[in-house]
């Protein structure tokens, strides 16, 4: 696995599928609206707005975004295939995906994780500082954790 190279690219529309079967391992998928979710974490993969990590042709990771107000934007779903986890395949998707941020004149950056882990490494690895927490929606990430930490960067 290691010896393939990891190329980062825009997810195509039609790499939706194999975006939404890595998300839907970490309990990250978009669903849509429903009588029981009205308002879910996330509803949509936007292509223009989903970067995907590729190696020998396959994806093994998915990062996207959403563009606020005000020079903000919030990041969505990081996500790895495990076998390709540790190999920096989510710091090279996260360092694309700030770089296209700024590239768009977002200043500020907004980012919700749940799992200590990743809020340590979103901290220690891009400079992240933790400015609250939010109630999530629903079982979204990890299903038994039911708020947000929230992290913020200014780029």
């Amino acid at each position: 696995m290691s010896a393939s190279p990891v190329e980062i690219r825009k997810m195509r529309p039609e790499e939706a599928g194999g975006a939404i079967a890595i998300l839907t391992q970490w309990n990250m998928a978009p669903i849509a609206p429903s009588a029981a979710c009205p308002d879910p974490e996330r509803s949509e993969l936007v292509p223009e707005r989903t970067l995907v990590a590729l190696a020998a042709g396959r994806i093994v990771g998915v990062a996207s975004y959403i563009l606020l107000a005000d020079a903000w934007a919030e990041t969505a779903s990081l996500a790895v295939e495990p076998a390709w986890r540790g190999k920096g395949v989510g710091e090279a998707l996260q360092r694309a995906r700030l770089a296209e941020l700024k590239a768009l004149g977002v200043r500020h950056v907004r980012t919700e994780a749940d799992r200590p882990e990743t809020i340590a490494w979103y901290v220690k690895k891009f400079g992240y500082r933790v400015t609250g927490s939010a109630p999530k929606k629903h079982a979204f990430s990890l299903p038994d954790v039911g708020k947000w930490t929230i992290l913020t960067l200014d780029l």
